[in-house]
């Protein structure tokens, strides 16, 4: 996640006026977490899992419930994107005000896309999710295609004998296929497998690609996606960089139209809130 505020200055001179808490410490709150200590601004940490995520970091990390208690006079920046509407209405409820509280959107530039969020994506932290939907890939299955294939992992999972073919809009690898996935001008290859690991959320054209690849695809899809059902705010959508915003109901419209039908789906291990499907012939 990117962090460059608008105003830096000021939000400087308001950060520094009271006790700091940034609520959450995800990928976002850490962001914002490195931006304040680029500032020198004091803070501690509040999460739901703080005595777990106190091992992680130096900082003080409290329980959002002792917050009332020891922070009442603080500012309070919500540090995470997707339950950011909850967390501000529970605040509120709990006798702070709304100039206490303040939006992780303050940090982040406007009008982020992919290109922008590339160099501050921690890849490793993909794995877990790519070894979970990889064990879905069976013995009957000889070619992947890999839709914005990243660091390849999903690679190092298949057996030797399957064909892979990793896409993305660089050349990452010397066997990379090089698509930008949002002119519509997609690879023409026909496989027994297709694969879309949290990259159809960055392309204007995902519903389209979605229906291509249910022409060329033999025997299954897995899609991992941040539905707006889990995710709903628009506003924290783009935040993330995020241009597409598919309801559940829509993945399984476009791909029962395909010819597929839901077998399978899991919460993706990297955030509960996202999800991992598999579709099936």
């Amino acid at each position: 996640m990117i962090v460059n505020p608008e105003k830096p200055n000021r939000l400087v001179h308001i950060l520094r006026s009271k006790p700091l808490v940034l609520y959450g410490m995800g990928t976002l709150g850490h962001a914002i977490a490195k931006w304040c200590d680029s500032q020198n601004i004091e803070y501690i940490f509040a999460d739901k899992n703080a005595s777990r995520k106190q091992k992680s970091t130096e900082k003080a990390v409290v329980a959002p419930e002792e917050i009332k208690a020891r922070y009442l006079d603080a500012n309070i920046v919500v540090s995470t994107n997707i339950y950011f509407d909850e967390i501000k209405a529970s605040l509120l409820k709990n006798g702070f005000n709304e100039n206490q509280i303040f939006s992780y959107t303050l940090f982040v530039p406007k009008n982020i896309v992919w290109p922008d969020l590339e160099d501050n994506i921690n890849w490793d932290l993909m794995r877990p999710s790519v070894e979970l939907f990889s064990q879905w890939i069976g013995e009957e299955i000889k070619s992947v295609v890999d839709y914005g294939a990243g660091q390849m992992y999903l690679k190092t999972f298949l057996r030797p004998d399957v064909k892979y073919y990793p896409i993305d809009y660089i050349r990452r690898f010397n066997e990379t296929i090089v698509c930008d996935l949002n002119t519509c001008d997609f690879p023409d290859m026909k496989t027994d497998a297709s694969v879309f690991n949290g990259v159809l959320e960055f392309l204007t054209t995902g519903e389209k690609l979605l229906e291509y690849a249910c022409g060329r695809t033999t025997n299954m899809m897995i899609i991992s996606y941040m539905t707006v059902d889990k995710f709903p705010s628009v506003k924290a959508r783009r935040a993330s960089g995020y241009v597409s915003d598919l309801a559940e109901q829509d993945i399984l419209n476009l791909l029962r139209h395909g010819g597929f039908r839901l077998t399978k789906k899991e919460p993706d291990p990297l955030d509960k809130t996202d999800t991992i499907f598999l579709f099936e012939k």
